[in-house]
């Protein structure tokens, strides 16, 4: 191979950063994307088309994992009979390159990893060579697990022991495994914490020299006292346990470093997969609940519980995301005790649903919404069960009240919101309590409603919010994992992130009143009138574009007239400008505008 070969018709090798008897590391220039940088990974197979076929299926396991603390995988290419694995480009250095740090830094990237390993074991991913040389860290402070050994666990060459074969890296790797055990998810969170230990103390947990002589200290669990690791020593203890029944689970470890490091790291749940609560509200701040929180309670539960398992069954609850029916959980005759009610289907996404209720001096807007993720409650507080399902609660202000429904399954969620009019005095939690428990009542009886009435055919509510951005248009976002979007509810919103970056793009479609000249600056896309309404949807770095696909007569029948809108959200951080962020969401709505069909 050569620099300026083309691999897989797509991917102009620039320069080998590595090479070995496994295969060969280059960065490249992606000619789809505006040349984008990306690593390639040459597996080896030497013409065994089974070994040639293992890797193929491991990138695409590994292909779907999406999370910042992972080095992303993007495509898998055959040529000349070997696959190169396509992946993303981290233009930094390796922890081992990183000398000692102080035991707060060092419980930071620890808590990274944690959350990156956790989201790639919830995939059923081990692995199985986790060190300071194979964790990348980018110019930010951001660490990246990478090298998964694809072409290693097809053919590379074990450690040998005195009992047989090893596979990880001595003086990392886990005594269990070391003694012949079989590699586990704990065997993983060992691995971890000896990266944990070496960058604090600037050696393994084992010390330093030859293979054999790690691997025989490993095996007698003669480990080494630490010198500068300080709070993080107890926990060290926990991830280094040399019974893997002990060690503390990775979840936990994630929390606990990031206690220790001064920050929150993403677990399982990888990127969000939300809607905002309706137009205008402000875009509430992205929250990870702590794995151990509403995971420990599905898996232990009450003894009851473990007696007498649920007659549900959690798969049948949801059924089709695009026929269930927010508003029919709304419960009109429970909530009517708090004063007049009116369901509103006509604002906010298609997977939402708002209520009004009036009083005497003012009213209380509630609204719901579904959405699922793999990972945590995005609400944050405390979680209880009500009969099969969990229940998020928080205090909640003199303003707002908040509540959420985890349904059996861990995945499908209901968040639940109430906000009364300024100036009213009404205590709001007991509404959403009667609303959520009246919602849990409905979802007992059996699964989510169906919507009684069809959409109209020319509605949004048909489209796929993924579907909307091809490649050409992609190529707006610098760093945009293209290939690998968030999809929401229904496919009625679309997140994009970053491999470079913390910027976000979200696409989604909502219903809400026809805009007014001040609600930003007018422009017209693809023949549609537009709106770019900067902040208007977050007090954060942000950009709203609004798109207004079309107009029509409310379906209340009160004579309000209803727009169906197109959105492109970005979000940014701090080191970004307004003006950038608001130049990005342009040039992706206009493309975005372009695909919808004839309204």
């Amino acid at each position: 191979m050569r620099a300026g070969q083309v691999v897989g018709d797509r991917y102009r090798l620039e320069e080998r950063l590595g090479s070995g008897s496994q295969g060969q590391v280059w960065r490249a220039a992606d000619l789809r994307l505006r040349e984008r940088s990306v690593a390639l990974k040459r597996a080896l197979s030497g013409g065994d088309a089974a070994a040639a076929a293992k890797v193929r299926r491991e990138a695409e396991v590994l292909a779907s994992v999406n999370h910042p603390n992972v080095v992303t995988v993007y495509d898998a290419v055959e040529e000349d009979g070997d696959w190169w694995i396509v992946m993303e480009y981290v233009d930094g250095r390796t922890l081992a390159e990183a000398g000692t740090v102080p035991a707060e830094t060092a419980a930071r990237y620890g808590a990274q990893l944690a959350g990156g390993l956790e989201a790639v074991h919830a995939k059923g991913i081990l692995h199985r060579d986790i060190k300071p040389a194979n964790v990348m860290v980018t110019e930010q402070g951001h660490a990246k697990l990478a090298d998964f050994g694809i072409a290693r666990q097809v053919h590379a060459e074990p450690t040998l022991t005195g009992t047989g074969a090893v596979t990880g890296t001595p003086g990392y790797v886990a005594p269990e495994v070391v003694r012949g055990g079989k590699f586990t998810p704990a065997a993983d969170v060992f691995s971890l914490g000896a990266t944990v230990f070496h960058l604090v103390e600037g050696t393994s947990p084992f010390g330093e020299g030859n293979a054999h002589s790690l691997l025989w200290r490993t095996a007698q669990g003669d480990r080494i006292e630490p010198k500068r690791a300080g709070a993080l020593e107890p926990l060290l203890d926990r991830l280094l346990h040399s019974d893997p029944k002990r060690r503390i689970k990775v979840g936990e470890a994630r929390v606990e470093l990031g206690r220790i490091g001064g920050e929150t790291a993403i677990g399982a749940a990888g990127r969000p997969r939300r809607s905002w609560i309706w137009a205008g509200a402000a875009a509430a701040a992205l929250v990870v609940l702590t794995a151990a929180v509403w995971n420990g309670m599905r898996d232990t539960g009450s003894e009851a519980a473990q007696e007498d398992p649920p007659e549900l069954d959690p798969w049948d609850l949801v059924g089709d995301q695009i026929t269930a029916d927010p508003c029919a959980l709304w419960d009109e005759a429970a909530l009517g005790v708090y004063g007049p009610t009116d369901i509103d289907a006509d604002n906010g996404p298609f997977e939402s649903c708002d209520l009004r209720i009036e009083n005497a001096t003012g009213g209380v807007d509630l609204n719901l919404y579904f959405y699922e993720t793999n990972g945590d409650p995005l609400q944050k507080g405390e979680v209880s069960m009500v009969g099969d399902f969990g229940l998020v609660t928080e205090e909640g202000t003199h303003d707002k009240c908040m509540r959420t429904l985890i349904f059996p399954d861990g995945e499908h969620f209901v968040e639940m919101y109430a906000k009364q009019d300024p100036g009213e005095n009404t205590d709001i939690c007991p509404i959403i309590d009667t609303a959520a428990n009246a919602a849990i009542a409905v979802l007992e009886e059996g699964p989510l409603p169906r919507r009684e009435h069809e959409e109209d055919p020319a509605s949004l509510f048909h489209l796929d919010a993924c579907e909307l951005l091809d490649d050409e248009a992609l190529e707006h976002f610098p760093g945009v994992a293209a290939d690998d979007p968030l999809e929401g509810f229904g496919g009625w919103s679309c997140w994009y992130v970053s491999t470079t970056s913390d910027t976000m793009v979200r696409v989604l479609f909502d219903r809400d009143d026809p805009p007014e000249a001040d609600d930003g600056e007018r422009l017209e896309l693809a023949g549609l009138p537009a709106y770019n309404e900067g902040d208007h949807w977050a007090d954060d770095i942000s950009c709203l574009v609004s798109v207004i696909y079309r107009q029509f007569p409310s379906a209340e029948e009160d004579g309000t007239i209803t727009a169906e809108n197109l959105r492109i959200w970005v979000l940014g951080t701090d080191e970004d400008s307004q003006e950038e962020l608001c130049d990005l969401a342009v040039a992706m709505a206009g493309p975005a505008a372009e695909a919808l069909p004839d309204a």
